[in-house]
């Protein structure tokens, strides 16, 4: 055996490899230089916009798609699913980006496709910050240099550009959509295929089951015909008596009680700001403040494990490539590391998220006293509205005591 030329063999083996390395990590630098100062990188221009005629990595409005994009937004503002709007768009006969990309070139689609719009399309565009004017990439990426496919990329490490184009959609709308993408519930739509004022918004106080919507008509002599709508308790709907009771709370009273709270809050608001920022920050922080330091100090513990493991896998490699680690150890090893490695990454990606909810949080409520102030004199209700300040309202059971009709309490969540 000439183990010189072994020797020789595995030192350029192992310069190779470290010059693929090199080589990855300097086209990665060159991408994220570019991706940093706002150049799309993409093969397809989002739909919405097309190629600038002086730059290849800048767009403009298509205005043509661009209706379309608003049209999706208004949709998703009302309340409707991601389902719901591929559905409407595809009744309209609108045509789903790919087919107006290849009509707007003049050329025959390549590939199968069934030429019609799809809930998961729909979600990306409605999440896609490109429609507000930013410019977010580097989302995706190769696992390594040596392992080509495609994962998804922690948040953090996002390469995000803020307005580096033209918006399609105002700032207004984008938080009003981010507001039911919070809420993930589906509210059923009514006989007349539309959502209800407080669709999905309605909670029994009780047993926290959904209230559900209800519509009667009655005919009068003088009158003629008039229509009710209510909500009760959806587990009293599904079960009866043994489940719950039924919770009943009719349109009007309810818009009223809702409209008066709306109107005092904003007042509240334009009277002492300061003090409302307050009591909403404390509410929070006494909430998530313990778990906030036990989350911090498991992050920290687990990113320092991970960067053990990356040092323990270099030498392990080294020690192969030297041959004083025997194969069978240098395979059960690093089948060892590479398992610890990817159940410490998803516990940082999960816990970097929590920590990111937490400072949204305070986001969200400097957001809401923003939006609150609107409404000081606000008339009447619409759906829009409530679905920018209430996440739930919760609805008491209706008693009576002395002669006197009450219900336990109605509570909101904002």
């Amino acid at each position: 055996m000439n183990f010189q030329n072994d020797n020789i063999t595995a030192y350029r083996n192992l310069f190779n490899e470290f010059q693929s390395k090199d080589t990855s990590k300097k086209i990665k630098a060159v991408k994220q230089a570019h991706a940093k100062m706002g150049n799309y990188l993409g093969c397809y221009v989002p739909y919405g916009y097309k190629a600038h005629p002086d730059n290849k990595h800048k767009f403009i409005i298509d205005e043509v798609a661009a209706e379309v994009v608003r049209k999706m937004f208004a949709y998703r503002r009302q309340g409707f699913g991601f389902r719901k709007i591929a559905r409407l768009l595809n009744e309209e006969h609108i045509l789903p980006p790919r087919d107006y990309y290849y009509q707007q070139k003049g050329v025959e689609g390549k590939g199968y496709r069934n030429h019609c719009w799809n809930d998961v399309t729909v979600k990306k565009m409605l999440r896609s910050e490109v429609y507000i004017g930013h410019m977010v990439q580097n989302k995706r990426g190769t696992l390594s240099y040596k392992n080509k496919k495609q994962i998804d990329k922690l948040k953090e490490d996002w390469i995000k550009v803020e307005n580096t184009h033209e918006p399609i959609i105002d700032m207004d709308t984008w938080n009003a959509c981010a507001e039911v993408d919070a809420r993930n519930y589906k509210p059923r739509p009514t006989k007349d295929s539309e959502i209800s004022l407080f669709g999905g918004l309605l909670k029994c106080m009780d047993c926290g089951f959904k209230m559900r919507y209800s519509q009667e008509t009655h005919t009068y002599p003088k009158r003629g015909k008039v229509k009710y709508i209510s909500y009760f308790c959806g587990s009293y709907a599904r079960s009866g008596r043994s489940a719950c009771s039924a919770h009943i709370i009719y349109l009007n009273p309810l818009s009223e009680l809702v409209l008066d709270d709306i109107r005092h809050r904003a007042k509240r608001v334009l009277e002492d700001e300061d003090r409302v920022r307050r009591e909403l920050l404390e509410q929070k922080a006494k909430q998530s403040d313990r778990q906030l330091k036990a989350d911090k100090s498991t992050l920290k513990a687990t990113e320092k494990r991970l960067a053990e493991l990356e040092k323990l896998t270099q030498a392990l490699y080294e020690d192969k490539v030297l041959g004083t680690v025997p194969e069978a150890v240098f395979k059960n090893l690093l089948t060892k590391y590479e398992a610890e490695r990817v159940e410490k990454q998803s516990l940082v990606q999960s816990l970097k998220q929590k920590l990111a909810d937490t400072a949204q949080d305070e986001r969200d409520i400097e957001q809401y006293l923003v939006n609150i102030k609107k409404y000081v004199a606000v008339e009447q209700l619409d759906r829009g509205m409530l679905l920018e300040l209430i996440k739930y309202i919760e609805i008491g059971e209706r008693r009576e005591k002395d002669g006197q009709k009450y219900r336990d309490s109605l509570q909101s969540g904002g």
